[in-house]
């Protein structure tokens, strides 16, 4: 099975570089924006506070993103800011809210005349959960460390904008400090897949 996943890996790899591309790749070349939906998934092995046979669990959760950031021209590096919200049920019995931003770098690997862009994102931030409508303190600041691809579509270019739908799934691991989910901090894998729309200016 682990033989197979490599070769795959391997194959894909050899024809993304074997492709024709631009030789600079950098995106919308200075300033862009965005919206668009989000959905995340979140797990931890930890156990519930005070409940030490059952594990803190995440629904789902349903959101919207926005970001601002700046492609610095003639380079493949750039930039940005993104601003996340997510409904989540937690523990299967109350909704809360997820906020959550980051300064993340993005590199472009590789851009193809058809508008196609691939990417990786990685950066550093925070993230907020809010109290459900159960009393149970679980209201919780942390951090977070993310690391995953993006792809993007330009399909508008001009001289001075830049349209494209872009799909960014960065792996994240959040901490959420305090006795608040569970005993002495959480430590929750995350999965956001962020799906928008640029315009660069």
């Amino acid at each position: 099975m682990g033989f197979k996943w490599l070769l795959m890996v391997a194959l894909i790899c050899g024809l993304f570089f074997a492709s024709p591309s631009r030789v600079c790749a950098c995106g919308h070349d200075g300033f862009y924006a965005g919206l668009g939906y989000e959905q995340l998934f979140l797990y931890t092995p930890e156990r519930r506070l005070g409940l030490t046979d059952e594990r803190v669990s995440f629904g789902p959760g349903i959101g919207a993103h926005a970001l601002i950031g700046y492609d610095f021209c003639g380079s493949r590096w750039g930039i940005q800011l993104p601003f996340e919200y997510a409904r989540i049920k937690l523990n299967k019995s109350e909704w809360v809210n997820q906020f959550a931003s980051s300064v993340e770098g993005v590199l472009h690997l590789k851009e193809w005349k058809n508008g196609l862009d691939v990417h990786l994102l990685g950066g550093v931030g925070w993230s907020y959960l809010s109290e459900g409508k159960i009393a149970d303190r679980t209201a919780c600041a942390g951090i977070s460390v993310s690391f995953g691809p993006g792809i993007s579509y330009y399909f508008s270019r001009t001289e001075r904008i830049s349209a494209a739908v872009n799909l960014d799934v960065p792996f994240r691991w959040i901490y959420y400090f305090g006795d608040h989910l569970s005993a002495n901090g959480t430590s929750v894998i995350a999965f956001p897949i962020r799906l928008g729309v640029q315009v660069g200016f």
